[in-house]
């Protein structure tokens, strides 16, 4: 029973994680897309196109994570 228990409370821990990483993911892409906008444009505009090529794929792994989280 007990071991029931400890997994009970391991899935709510989890489906806590599953959120904070899906909202604090979308917390990155925001910063990361302030500066990729400040970037743009200047001689830095090669770093600007990779870091929105990184949001790309982040906002890739936000929807798995969701994915993730309807499925758990």
């Amino acid at each position: 029973m007990d071991a029931k228990l400890n997994m009970d409370k391991e899935e709510d821990i989890f489906k806590v994680f599953l959120a904070h990483w899906i909202n604090h993911t979308g917390d990155h892409i925001e910063g990361y897309r302030e500066w990729a906008e400040k970037l743009k444009g200047t001689s830095k505009d090669n770093v600007s196109q990779q870091i929105f090529l990184a949001i790309d794929k982040m906002r890739e792994a936000q929807k798995k994570i969701m994915e993730a989280k309807l499925r758990f």
